[in-house]
């Protein structure tokens, strides 16, 4: 009987997952589940006040505020991390090779986010990381707040979203690596 009462359950079971995949319900959460990690720059909205983030340099970066960098005239590289994050940390060692090649005419603005000094300043000196790396000082806005790490934009000389990537990935790659160049030359 026990077995019986198991597999009406597990019958069940299946029977509502399928149901709610084809509903109005369903298909909104299939649409939240889908992989939308990869969205081109137009489709980020983000304000002015949205960057106004005063910031405390770390590894040999100076205290600034994000709205310099973004009303700089120049590329910019932003990613938001922590040394508590896997895969932020997985990704580090492309982040360096690409602020290694193209460090001189892109700026990079890594902010770690419920870090500790100690802590993330600890990990890059371990791993020999040079990039600049920052901690907000001040409140983020919900706009530009990451809601999964890392979060990872790149902005042109406008100072306009023109990607932004909420996964790990190879920043050192032919994609990215073309990409700046392009950003660069306009």
């Amino acid at each position: 009987m026990k077995k019986n009462k198991q597999i009406i359950f597990a019958v069940a079971v299946v029977i509502a997952l399928v149901a709610i995949m084809f509903t109005p319900i369903g298909t909104f959460l299939k649409s939240k589940i889908e992989d939308d990690s990869h969205v081109a720059g137009m489709d980020v909205e983000l304000s002015e006040s949205d960057y106004d983030i005063d910031l405390i340099g770390h590894n040999g970066a100076k205290n600034t505020n994000l709205l310099d960098f973004k009303n700089s005239g120049e590329v910019i590289f932003l990613n938001f991390w922590g040394s508590w994050c896997p895969p932020c940390v997985a990704e580090m060692p492309t982040i360096q090779k690409l602020y290694e090649a193209k460090g001189q005419k892109v700026k990079f603005v890594l902010i770690a986010i419920q870090d500790k000094p100690k802590v993330f300043n600890a990990f890059l000196e371990k791993n020999n990381y040079t990039m600049p790396v920052y901690e907000p000082s001040s409140p983020l806005s919900n706009n530009i707040l990451p809601r999964v790490f890392p979060t990872t934009y790149i902005l042109n000389k406008k100072g306009q979203v023109v990607l932004k990537e909420i996964k790990t990935r190879d920043w050192n790659d032919k994609e990215i690596n073309d990409l700046l160049d392009k950003l660069i030359a306009e």
